[in-house]
């Protein structure tokens, strides 16, 4: 066995030689060069030790001073192991310990005590529980054990040792490696013990110290060193490895990764207050066809907050929620922004100390393929969480039944009153509301309620829903009758189940067996005794029984698509609910008509508009659109310099009116908005010829 003593060596002292590169490299990066003096203290030496490489990467990152003191205070904050007292006792301790390891640790060289190896451990792992000092020993160099109650859930061992010594008795002390020093490091040349006999080195420690013998062969004192043969235990290099990355296990760089993914997307004031989140999306369709996203969000009460009255008879903050959706090619189907005002009575305040808050909504969206993506923004204490998904929203046909989705709830109940009429609340179909499991999340032993819609199903179409295995097998089966508005409701019992990541398929069954559509979902089964559920549930969503409502939404968003004809049906069935309070959607269907070339559609929209209307953009532009388009260029310059007053202009109306003021007699006009025209969209070769002809004259 002894030829493998050298491997090890040479495997460990390359391991060695590979961080001590990173760090030069680390140091080196040129990022830090940007950094004024406070934040290079800070990144290379205050909190060097403790943090992680995300974290790192994102702080050098930041451009501005002021972004860098905000992503301090979320760092600290993260580390805080009581958000509620005044003070950050980490960050209390971390600075102490590094007070201590300038003050006491770095006496013995020339280098300050953060530097030096017992004052990194220090600062990574604080006061040790003893300390044996074995100083001024005729047999040993100076040498000092430390000895640690460690917390496996940090990857240290429930006890250890760290020992520290002198290189032959001279200079700082430095970590002892038992792979690489060895016991002989640890003795004086007085004793005559040859470099290559351990078993003789151990034997003159044990003389000395007993612990001393078997801390030079192992740190973890649940492990039996091999005093009889002096051979190290291969595991020391790993332990010390998982001490040094122990104080960055315990902490989620997710505000981190979120500020890399969101920071553009939320203010400064937010931008390193993310916190995490569960959540749900959900589809539903309404009996029109048309497809709501229904979505949860659940917030754990650590990293929820509210602000009190003076008697605390009442809790309350607001949430401002941000939705957006994109196609595959990243255009922008829906972006829309709501607030919420939340308020609490002290009972309800009561049942979240323990519980999650969830935010629940519903919102329209056209079908196709589509990242959704929801911001929510908490005003007290500026925190914000994402929720995203990648959704299929299925194109529905009466005449072609099909399921829409399958939702897994942990609880449903029937209401006293069914939804209104054509309206589809949030996580309720017809009298049935249930409450989605988040992430799929499910404990052994728990019902699994399981809501799916058969869109143009009767009654006499069948629903099958298995439970599946991550092989495919099925493990339990049911099947389900389809109620009233295509609705199934029915029940999974995780009876005998293992922890573990399964799949809930429900497949549309004609009244022959014929398959007609499927969906399938994930459902993770937790070993845990319970699953977070909430508390407290703010609920809202679209009124969908606002006559013209659903149609008009559709409208915007196939234009947003380009789908201009499916845009101008959606919009004239707007127009054509009679509801005369929906007043975008005539100029929005005009728009259309003016797209498809039909200007005497578009003006019939709009001239009735114009008296209560006179200082809207869209009806002012669309009118002088219309005049342009019918050869009224008079008509035209005078709407359109009026739509030019309202609205900062695009190069379309610009150059309409540039035409116009040529066809009317007036080049000094055609050509300052011809000009304009092209310092908004420059490459326009049309439009540089017909600005070059009037230079011309």
């Amino acid at each position: 066995m002894t030829p493998a003593k050298p491997l090890h060596r040479a495997k460990f002292y390359l391991g060695w030689l590979l961080l001590l590169l990173t760090a030069s490299v680390l140091d080196a990066d040129e990022r830090i060069d940007r950094l004024s003096t406070v934040h290079k203290d800070w990144i290379q030496k205050e909190v060097v030790y403790i943090i992680t490489e995300q974290e790192r990467d994102v702080f050098l990152s930041l451009e501005s001073v002021d972004e860098r003191a905000r992503f301090i205070e979320a760092f600290w904050r993260k580390r805080d192991p009581n958000p509620a007292t005044p003070e950050n006792e980490f960050k209390i301790e971390h600075y102490r310990r590094i007070d201590y390891a300038n003050t006491y640790l770095g006496r013995d060289t020339f280098r300050e005590g953060w530097q030096t190896d017992r004052g990194r451990f220090y600062i990574i792992l604080g006061e040790p529980r003893d300390i044996q000092r074995f100083d001024g020993y005729a047999e040993i160099v100076g040498s000092h054990l430390w000895f640690y109650q460690g917390d496996p859930r940090m990857g240290t061992p429930s006890f250890f040792y760290l020992l520290f010594f002198k290189k032959n008795d001279f200079g700082e002390f430095r970590l002892y490696h038992p792979t690489i020093d060895g016991p002989q490091a640890l003795l004086t040349g007085d004793l005559g013990v040859p470099s290559s006999d351990n078993r003789a080195a151990i034997q003159a420690l044990r003389e000395v110290s007993g612990e001393l013998a078997v801390a030079s062969l192992s740190f973890d004192t649940s492990e039996s060193a091999d005093i009889v043969g002096g051979r190290a235990s291969i595991g020391n290099d790993i332990m010390i490895a998982r001490i040094e990355e122990s104080p960055k296990r315990a902490i989620r760089t997710d505000y981190a990764d979120a500020w890399m993914r969101y920071g553009n997307r939320v203010s400064a004031d937010y931008s390193f207050n993310f916190v995490p989140s569960r959540n749900d999306f959900s589809l539903l369709a309404m009996p029109s066809g048309a497809s709501l996203v229904h979505f949860s969000i659940e917030i754990d009460p650590e990293n929820f907050s509210v602000e009190t009255d003076d008697d605390k008879s009442k809790f309350y903050t607001t949430l401002d929620i941000s939705i957006e959706a994109r196609t595959e090619d990243g255009v922008l189907v829906v972006a829309t922004d709501k607030e919420a005002v939340i308020e609490m009575t002290p009972s309800q305040m009561n049942e979240l100390q323990s519980l999650a808050f969830a935010y629940q909504d519903d919102f329209l969206l056209v079908p196709g393929m589509h990242t959704v993506s929801v911001i929510l923004r908490n005003r007290v204490m500026h925190q914000y969480t994402v929720a995203e998904k990648t959704l299929e929203v299925p194109e529905l046909s009466s005449s072609e039944p099909s399921l829409v989705d399958v939702i897994l709830a942990f609880d449903s109940e029937m209401r006293a009153q069914p939804a209104a009429p054509g309206k589809v609340s949030t996580y309720q179909l017809g009298r049935t509301r249930f409450q989605p499991a988040t992430d799929g999340l499910f404990v052994i032993g728990d019902t699994v309620h399981v809501i799916t819609q058969a869109y143009g199903a009767s009654t006499d179409h069948e629903v099958s829903i298995e439970l599946l295995d991550a092989s495919g097998t099925v493990l339990k089966s049911i099947r389900a009758a389809v109620g009233a508005d295509g609705l199934v409701v029915d029940h999974l019992k995780l009876d005998s189940m293992v922890g573990g990541s399964y799949e809930v398929v429900g497949r549309l069954l004609s009244p022959t067996g014929q398959l007609l559509s499927s969906r399938r979902t994930p459902l993770v089964v937790s070993p845990r005794s319970s699953a977070a559920r909430p508390g407290f549930v703010y609920r809202r969503g679209l009124n969908t029984s606002i006559p013209g409502l659903v149609d008009f939404m559709r409208g915007e968003q196939f234009w947003n698509l380009g789908m201009l004809d499916r845009a101008t049906q959606s919009f004239e069935a707007a127009v054509g609910s009679g509801n005369d309070r929906l007043v975008p959607a005539r100029w929005k269907l005009a728009n259309a008509y003016l797209r498809q070339q039909r200007p005497d559609d578009a003006l019939a929209l709009l001239q009735p508009l114009e008296e209560a209307f006179g200082e809207q953009f869209e009806v002012i532009a669309g009118l002088g659109f219309t005049k342009y388009m019918k050869g009224d260029f008079s008509g035209a310059v005078s709407y359109l310099t009026r739509a030019r007053g309202l609205s900062p202009p695009d190069a379309m109306l610009l150059n309409a009116l540039a035409d116009s003021h040529e066809q009317t007699g007036d080049p000094e006009a055609a050509r300052e908005a011809y000009a304009r025209s092209l310092e908004l969209v420059p490459e326009q070769p049309a439009v540089k010829q017909r600005l070059a002809s009037l230079d011309g004259r």
